[in-house]
C-alpha cells in the first residue's frame, strides 16, 4: 500500500489530481475475471493508471457480476480514501441501454451509500475501456 501512495503522490507532484475506480468482469469456462482500474488523472497533464486482476470460480450470471464488479470498485475506493486522504470517484460499466439498466438504480444505490459519487456509461472509462482491456482470456 506504502508503495502505491508514493507512485500516485510521485506521479501528481503538487499538481491537482482525481482518482477514479472502475471494475470490469469477463466469465467463461465457469469461471470470472475481475479487473479493477485505479486512474490518476492530473487536471490538464496527464493520466496513469494500475490494475489488479483476480479470477473466481463459479458460474456468475450478468446481475451478481455487476453487483461484484461494484463491491470491488468501492473496496478499492474505500482504501484509497483511507490512504490518500482523498475521495475517488466509481465508475460503474453500465447503463441505462441494455440488461445492466434493470439493476442500475440498485447499484447506483449502494455506491452512493458508501459514501461515494459514482459515474455511469458513457462516461465511465475507468470501468468499460481500462479495466476492459485486462479482463480478456
Amino acid at each position: 500500500m506504502n508503495s502505491l501512495k508514493k507512485e500516485i503522490s510521485m506521479f501528481v507532484g503538487n499538481s491537482p489530481f482525481r482518482i477514479c475506480v472502475g471494475t470490469d468482469s469477463d466469465s467463461k469456462d465457469g469461471k470470472t475475471i475481475y479487473a479493477t482500474a485505479i486512474v490518476i488523472h492530473r487536471i490538464g497533464n496527464g493520466a496513469t493508471y494500475f490494475y489488479r486482476k483476480i479470477t473466481e470460480r463459479g458460474i456468475q450470471d450478468m446481475f451478481t457480476r455487476l453487483f461484484r464488479e461494484a463491491e470491488l470498485s468501492v473496496e478499492t475506493a474505500q482504501m484509497l480514501r483511507m490512504v490518500l486522504d482523498t475521495v475517488p470517484v466509481i465508475h460503474l460499466d453500465m447503463g441505462y441501454d441494455g440488461e445492466s439498466g434493470k439493476v442500475l438504480n440498485s447499484i447506483v444505490g449502494y455506491v452512493v451509500g458508501m459514501g461515494f459519487e459514482c459515474v455511469i456509461k458513457p462516461d465511465s472509462f475507468a470501468a468499460y475501456k481500462i479495466a476492459h482491456r485486462h479482463t480478456k482470456w
